[in-house]
C-alpha cells in the first residue's frame, strides 16, 4: 500500500513539472480569414487590413508571414513587412496587406494561402515552446465586367450662414471596380414638418475602385435664420443606398456695415442720422423757431409788472432777465428741443430690437446648453438609429435606439457622443441623428 501511493505521488510530481515546463501561447487568431476581390480590373489596386488577436501568455512573438500565392506573389505586399514583432503585454496587432493588379493581368481567377506562424521571440525558451499559425485564404478574379457597389458609411448637414450654400458631407466605401458617383435628393422641412425646398444633385463628384473618400454636394437657399430637418437620400443607379433625416442650422452674421454702425459712439450715430436726411434745412428751420419763440417768451416774462423789479438780481440774470442771458438761454432750450427729435429714432429703434429679441420669434433660436441630455430625432419610419460599441460605424453594434428615446451623454468625441444605455453599459451615437433637449421644447 505506501509502495502505491509513493508511485502514485512520483507520478503526479513529473506530470507537474512538465506542465510546468510548456511555454503555450493560448487563443491565437486573425480576422478576417480571407482577402477575396472577385470584380478586379487590370491595373487596380486595394487595400486590406486584418487584427492578429491572442489570449493566454502575453510575452513578445515573433510573427511571420508567408504566402503560398504561386503567379500573383508580386502582386501582395505587407505592411510593416513579412516579419514582425508583437510586443509583449499586447493583445492585438494590425497589419496590412496590398494588392497591385497588373495592366496585363490575364481575365481568370486566382487563389492561394497566406500562413501567418507566431514564435516566441526570446532565443533560450525554456521548456517545450510552441509555434502557432492561421491562414488566410486568397481569392482574386480579374473581370472585364464593370461592378458598381458603393457603400454609405456617412451623411452630415453643415450648419450654414443666411445666403450662403448648404453642404451636405457624405462618406462613400467604393467596393466595386469602376468609378461611382451617387445621386442626391433632398428634402428641407420646417419644425413643423413641412417641406419648404427639394433639391436633386447628381454629378457632385465620385469615389475611385476600392477607396474611400467624402463628397460634398451643395446647394444654394432662400431658407431665413432657423433650425430645419433635412432629409438626404443617397442613390446609385437608381437604387437607394441610404437615408437619413438630420437637424441643421441656419445663422445670420451681420454685415460689415451694420458691425461699424454698432460700433460707433453715440455721437457718430447721431451724425449719421442727420446726414441721412434730405432736407437737412427743416430740422434747422425748427431749431431757429424754437430758439426765437423762446427768445420772445423769456423777454414777456420779464416785462411783466411785478417781474420786471427783480431783473437786477443774479438768479434773475440766469434766468434770462438780460438780453444776453435771455438769448443763450433759448439757444439751450433749442438745442434740447432738437435733440430730441434726433434721438428719438435711434430709442424707437432700439426698443423694437430688444422686442425681437425678447419676443417668440419663429427662426430665432436659443443656442444655450441646458444639459447633457440628446433626444433620437422623431421622423420617417425606419428600423431604428444604430449605437456603436466605438465611435466607429464598422464596430460592434450594440443597441437599436427608436424615435423619441433620450439617452444622457458621458463623453463627446469629433461627431459621436458617448452615451449611456438602459442596462448600464455604454455606447456611441453619432451627433447627426440626434437633436437636443432644448431643440425638442421649442
Amino acid at each position: 500500500m505506501n509502495i502505491n501511493r509513493t508511485i502514485k505521488r512520483i507520478v503526479l510530481g513529473c506530470v507537474f513539472l512538465l506542465l510546468s515546463s510548456l511555454y503555450i501561447h493560448a487563443g491565437f487568431g486573425v480576422s478576417p480569414s480571407n482577402i477575396n476581390s472577385e470584380f478586379l480590373k487590370p491595373g487596380a489596386s486595394f487595400e486590406q487590413t486584418f487584427t492578429l488577436s491572442r489570449s493566454g501568455s502575453l510575452e513578445e512573438m515573433t510573427i511571420t508571414i508567408q504566402p503560398s500565392l504561386g503567379e500573383v506573389a508580386s502582386w501582395f505586399t505587407y505592411e510593416p513587412g513579412n516579419t514582425f514583432i508583437f510586443e509583449r503585454g499586447e493583445t492585438t496587432k494590425t497589419f496590412k496587406i496590398r494588392v497591385d493588379v497588373p495592366s496585363n493581368a490575364d481575365y481568370q481567377k486566382y487563389d492561394g494561402v497566406i500562413r501567418i506562424t507566431a514564435a516566441p521571440a526570446q532565443a533560450d525558451v525554456a521548456g517545450v515552446s510552441i509555434t502557432q499559425g492561421v491562414r488566410l485564404d486568397a481569392l482574386l478574379v480579374v473581370t472585364k465586367e464593370d461592378f458598381r457597389d458603393l457603400s454609405i458609411t456617412s451623411i452630415k448637414a453643415l450648419d450654414s450662414v443666411e445666403g450662403k450654400p448648404i453642404r451636405i458631407e457624405i462618406g462613400a466605401e467604393n467596393k466595386g471596380n469602376v468609378d461611382a458617383s451617387p445621386t442626391v435628393k433632398i428634402k428641407v422641412m420646417n419644425l413643423l414638418m413641412e417641406v419648404v425646398e427639394e433639391h436633386e444633385i447628381a454629378n457632385f463628384g465620385f469615389v475611385k475602385p476600392n477607396e474611400k473618400g467624402t463628397l460634398v454636394a451643395e446647394f444654394t437657399s432662400k431658407l431665413p435664420t432657423g433650425e430645419y430637418y433635412i432629409e438626404v437620400l443617397v442613390l446609385l443607379d437608381g437604387k437607394e443606398l441610404r437615408k437619413e433625416r438630420l437637424v441643421f442650422n441656419i445663422t445670420n452674421i451681420p454685415s460689415e456695415d451694420n458691425q461699424e454702425d454698432e460700433e460707433k459712439p453715440l455721437f457718430g450715430q447721431i451724425g449719421s442720422i442727420i446726414s441721412d436726411y434730405k432736407d437737412v434745412a427743416f430740422y434747422t428751420a425748427i431749431a431757429s423757431t424754437i430758439v426765437l419763440t423762446s427768445y420772445l417768451l423769456i423777454g414777456k416774462m420779464w416785462e411783466l409788472k411785478g417781474v420786471s423789479t427783480m431783473a437786477n438780481k443774479w438768479w434773475a440774470r440766469l434766468l434770462g432777465s438780460t438780453k444776453y442771458a435771455r438769448l443763450t438761454l433759448a439757444l439751450f432750450i433749442g438745442i434740447q428741443v432738437l435733440l430730441i427729435i434726433i434721438l428719438f429714432p435711434l430709442v424707437k429703434e432700439k426698443s423694437r430690437y430688444l422686442a425681437v429679441e425678447d419676443g417668440n420669434v419663429q427662426g430665432i433660436q436659443d443656442n444655450t446648453k441646458k444639459g447633457p441630455t440628446v433626444n433620437v430625432i422623431e421622423g420617417l419610419e425606419n428600423t431604428g438609429y444604430i449605437i456603436y460599441e466605438e465611435p466607429d460605424t464598422s464596430s460592434k453594434i450594440v443597441y437599436t435606439a427608436q424615435d423619441g428615446e433620450k439617452f444622457s451623454v458621458t463623453e463627446e468625441q469629433g461627431d459621436w457622443y458617448k452615451v449611456l444605455l438602459q442596462n448600464n453599459s455604454y455606447g456611441w451615437l453619432q451627433n447627426s441623428i440626434v437633436k437636443s433637449k432644448l431643440t425638442e421644447e421649442k
